[in-house]
C-alpha cells in the first residue's frame, strides 16, 4: 500500500481528485437560445403535420380496404346462404312428397315395398343427404336402413317430438349421430295415414361434413372461415383454412361478444369485426339468415389478410415521413452543431463532477490516495472510519493505519507485485484506528498514476464478528457452551491423526445421566437445564486442559482424553467424574437433587477410525445401561468387543 518514503508535503487543492462545488455551479446547463427554440418549435410543427397527413392518408386507405373486404364477405354470405337454402328447400320438397304419397296410399300388403321404392327414388334426387329414413309412431327406425344396420329408436330426440305436432318441416339443432358417430342436422316431417292418424316421421340426415366440403371451395384467404349455425346459434358446420379438418365447437353455442351484439340488433344480416371465439383470429365477418329456414350463414376474412396491402402502405408512408423528419432534423443539427456540442460538454462535465463528488464523499467506503507511502488525500468516510479529524490523515505515513511496521511492509510488497501484474490488489486484514483499537477492513488498491496508487477501504468488522459468532454457535452447545457433537467428532479425528503420527494413545468416553428424566418431570425443564449446566461445569473442572468435554444432546456427554494408553487410568478418571456427578446439586429454587451416570469408554489406536471409536464408546455406555446403570465400562479392543456383542 505504499512506496519509498519521501518528506510529507502540505495538502493542496490539486491533491483532491474531484471538482469543487464552485466549478460545478459554473458548469450549470444554459438553456438554448432563441434560434434553437424556434427551430425546435418548427421541427415539432413539421413532425405534427407529417404525422397528421400520414395518419389521414392511412386511415382513408384502411377504410377503403375494409369496405372492399366487407363487400366480399357480404356477397359470399348471400351466395352461400342462397345455396344452403336451395338444398334445404329440395330436401323439404322431397320429405313433403314422401309424406303426401304415404298419406294417399291405402294400407295394403304392398305398402312396405312402395315406401322403400319411394325412399330410394327421393334419396337419389338428394345427393346432399346422407340418409332418408322413416320412424314409426314410437320412434323406431325400420325403413331406410342400410344393409346390416339394426333398427334403432329416435323417440327421445327433440326433432321427433316436434315433428309429430306440426305439418311443417322441422330442422333439428346439430346432433351427434348415434349410429355413425358424426355431426349432422335432421330435417323431418310427420307421416299421416289415409285416415288422418299420426303414423311416424320421415327424416333426412345432412352431415356437417357435407357443408364443410361445400365451404372448402370458398376463397377467403389463408385464414378465412365459413360456418353455419342453427336458429339457437349452435354450430352446425365450420370450415377454417387454418384447421380444415377440425370439428372444434360443433354443437356448441360459442360466440364472441361483438357477434352477439350484432345479432341482437339485426338477426337477419350484418357485418362485424372481432376475434373469432373459436380460434381468436380477428376477422371481418358477414352473416345472412337462410331464407325460409332457421339457419344463419357466417363468412369471415382475417384482418391480417385483407389489411396486408394497407400494412405495406403503413411501412412505406411511415418511412417516407421519417426520412423527411430526419432530413429537417439533420439540417437543424448542422446549424446548431457547435452550440449543442458545447452545451453537451458542459452537461457531461457537470454530471461527471457530481458523480465523482458523490462517489468520493460517500459515507460507506473510505478512499485514500497514496504517494511514496504517504496519504496525499483522504475522503471523510476514511477519516470517520479511523477516527481522525478532517485533513488529519493527509501527509501522514500509511503504516500508522497498520497493526505493525512489519505488516505494513509485507502488505506493501505483496500489493506492489500484484498491482504490477494484474493492475489491482485485494485483501482483508486487521488495521488500527487512532485510538489504538483494531478492526477488520476490506482493502482494494489500484494504480492511479506512475507515482500514485488509489485505495478503497470498507469496514467489515461487524461482518467478521458475525461470522465468528456464527462459527461459535455452529460448534458449541447453547446451554453449556461445551463443544457439540460436530466439534467433538472433529476433535476425535484430530486425536486419531496425532496418534497415527506420534503413537500417543487417547480414549473416547460416553456418559448418560441416570435419573435426569425424573428431575425434568418433577421440577420442570428449567431445573433440568440447571442440572446439565452443573454437570458440565464439574466435568470440565476434573479433566486436563488438553482434554475435551462435549455435550452430544439431551443428557448425553462425551469426553476425549489425550495421551492415555491404559484402561486403568481412564477408569480412575471416570470414577472421579462419576463421584462428582453424584454429589448433590442445589437448584436455584433451593431444592436439592441428585443424578447418576452410566459411562462407557474405548481406547483409541492408530489403526481405528473415528467412526469406529465413537460407535464403540456408545456401545460400551449402553452395555452399562443394560446391566444396571451407575457403572463404568472401558473397552480396550473395540473390534473384539463388537464381535462378542454380535
Amino acid at each position: 500500500m505504499g512506496r519509498r518514503a519521501r518528506p510529507p508535503r502540505s495538502r493542496s487543492t490539486t491533491d483532491r481528485p474531484t471538482v469543487s462545488r464552485r466549478t460545478a455551479m459554473k458548469l450549470a446547463w444554459n438553456p438554448p437560445g432563441r434560434m434553437a427554440t424556434w427551430l425546435i418549435l418548427g421541427n415539432a410543427l413539421m413532425v405534427v403535420a407529417l404525422v397528421a397527413m400520414t395518419t389521414l392518408s392511412l386511415w382513408s386507405h384502411r377504410r377503403t380496404e375494409t369496405d372492399r373486404a366487407r363487400d366480399v364477405v357480404e356477397n359470399l354470405a348471400q351466395s352461400i346462404a342462397s345455396d344452403v337454402g336451395a338444398e334445404l328447400r329440395n330436401t323439404d320438397n322431397a320429405l313433403a312428397t314422401v309424406a303426401l304419397r304415404y298419406r294417399s296410399a291405402p294400407q295394403s300388403l304392398g305398402q312396405d315395398e312402395m315406401v322403400a321404392r319411394l325412399l330410394e327414388e327421393q334419396h337419389g334426387l338428394l345427393p346432399q343427404i346422407a340418409a332418408l329414413r322413416i320412424a314409426d309412431v314410437n320412434g323406431t327406425v325400420t325403413r331406410g336402413l342400410t344393409r346390416g344396420e339394426r333398427p334403432f329408436n329416435i323417440g327421445d330426440r327433440d326433432y321427433f317430438i316436434q315433428a309429430r305436432k306440426t305439418d311443417a318441416m322441422v330442422i333439428s339443432e346439430p346432433v351427434n349421430s348415434r349410429t355413425q358417430g358424426h355431426w349432422c342436422i335432421i330435417l323431418a316431417r310427420r307421416l299421416i295415414d289415409h285416415e288422418g292418424r299420426f303414423n311416424g316421421v320421415v327424416y333426412a340426415v345432412v352431415t356437417a361434413q357435407h357443408f364443410v366440403d361445400r365451404f372448402s371451395g370458398v376463397s377467403l384467404g389463408p385464414s378465412g372461415a365459413v360456418s353455419l349455425r342453427s336458429d339457437g346459434m349452435r354450430l352446425v358446420a365450420r370450415y377454417s383454412a387454418i384447421e380444415p379438418a377440425s370439428t372444434q365447437g360443433f354443437g356448441e353455442r360459442l360466440l364472441s361478444g361483438e357477434s352477439q351484439r350484432a345479432l341482437s340488433q339485426n338477426p337477419e344480416r350484418g357485418v362485424y369485426v372481432t376475434p373469432t371465439a373459436l380460434d381468436r383470429v380477428e376477422r371481418i365477418t358477414a352473416y345472412r339468415k337462410v331464407s325460409g329456414y332457421p339457419m344463419t350463414l357466417f363468412t369471415g376474412m382475417s384482418s391480417e389478410y385483407f389489411l396486408a396491402g394497407w400494412r405495406n402502405q403503413v411501412v412505406q408512408q411511415s418511412l417516407l415521413a421519417a426520412l423527411v423528419a430526419l432530413a429537417v432534423a439533420a439540417v437543424s443539427w448542422l446549424i446548431h452543431r457547435i452550440h449543442r456540442g458545447e452545451r453537451r460538454s458542459k452537461i457531461a462535465l457537470q454530471r461527471l463532477a457530481r458523480e465523482q463528488d458523490a462517489m468520493l464523499q460517500n459515507d460507506l467506503i473510505g478512499m485514500v490516495r497514496v504517494r511514496d507511502s504517504r496519504a496525499v488525500w483522504g475522503n471523510p468516510a476514511l477519516e470517520r472510519m479511523f477516527g481522525y479529524g478532517p485533513g488529519e490523515i493527509v501527509g501522514q505515513p500509511a503504516e500508522m493505519l497498520f497493526l505493525s511496521p512489519q505488516e505494513h511492509a509485507h502488505t506493501r510488497d505483496v500489493s506492489r507485485a500484484t498491482i504490477r501484474t494484474d493492475g489491482r490488489f485485494h485483501t482483508q486484514l486487521r488495521m488500527r484506528r487512532k485510538d489504538g483499537s483494531e478492526f477488520w477492513v476490506d482493502l482494494h488498491g489500484t494504480v492511479a498514476s506512475e507515482t500514485e496508487s488509489m485505495w478503497m477501504l470498507v469496514d467489515i468488522d461487524a461482518l467478521k464478528r458475525s461470522e465468528e459468532q456464527a462459527q461459535h454457535l455452529a460448534l458449541r452447545d447453547v446451554l453449556t457452551n461445551l463443544p457439540n457433537r460436530r466439534l467433538f467428532e472433529e476433535k476425535v479425528g484430530d486425536a486419531l491423526n496425532t496418534a497415527r503420527r506420534t503413537g500417543r494413545g487417547f480414549a473416547v468416553c460416553y456418559l448418560d445421566l441416570d435419573g435426569f428424566k425424573l428431575i425434568n418431570d418433577r421440577h420442570g425443564h428449567e431445573a433440568g437445564d440447571e442440572v446439565l449446566t452443573q454437570v458440565a461445569r464439574r466435568l470440565q473442572e476434573l479433566v486436563r486442559s488438553n482434554d475435551v468435554v462435549a455435550r452430544l444432546g439431551g443428557d448425553e456427554f462425551a469426553i476425549l482424553l489425550s495421551g492415555t494408553h491404559r484402561a486403568e487410568d481412564v477408569e480412575q478418571l471416570l470414577q472421579r467424574c462419576l463421584f462428582s456427578i453424584q454429589r448433590r446439586i442445589t437448584l436455584d429454587s433451593g431444592e436439592k437433587v441428585t443424578v447418576g451416570a452410566s459411562m462407557g469408554a474405548v481406547l483409541g489406536t492408530s489403526g481405528d477410525t473415528g467412526r469406529e471409536l465413537l460407535r464403540a464408546a456408545d456401545e460400551a455406555m449402553y452395555a452399562v445401561k443394560r446391566s444396571g446403570k451407575g457403572q463404568i465400562h472401558v473397552v480396550e479392543h473395540p473390534h473384539s468387543e463388537w464381535a462378542v456383542a454380535a
